[in-house]
């Protein structure tokens, strides 16, 4: 009679399934909030709110998430987020350049030597 109770009774996942459903959730979730949708938004947020001695135009582009000459690299990061680890970027004695390959078309930021952006090249 025992085996005809189990017989009956649902089946139960492993443990081991239970615990690697559980984990995978909590990552996929962690992941939304710190790279999902709101991520640019609280990156910029959080650093004009760092730096209110932030010019009222650096101010507008970093919110719009817009990269302009005379930026520097920390307001660069902000806007757009550092370059990814996969786009290649370069550096000489004279210039910086970070290449935003994900960024429509490739776009490249080059930067002077004192660290500020003297072109930002979208190809057209």
């Amino acid at each position: 009679m025992s085996s005809a109770r189990r017989a009956n009774e649902p089946r139960r996942a492993p443990t081991f399934l239970m615990a690697l459903l559980a984990c995978s959730l909590m990552f996929t979730l962690t992941g939304f909030l710190w790279f999902g949708p709101g991520a640019d938004d609280q990156r910029r947020n959080d650093y004009i709110a760092a730096h209110p001695e932030l010019s009222a135009s650096v101010r507008t582009l970093i919110q719009s998430g817009q990269v302009a000459p005379g930026m520097t690299q920390a307001q660069v990061q902000a806007a757009w987020g550092p370059p990814p680890p996969d786009c290649h970027g370069w550096q000489s004695n004279l210039q910086t350049i970070w290449d935003y390959c994900h960024h429509p078309g490739r776009t490249l930021v080059i930067f002077d030597q004192n660290g500020r952006v003297s072109n930002v090249q979208v190809p057209q």
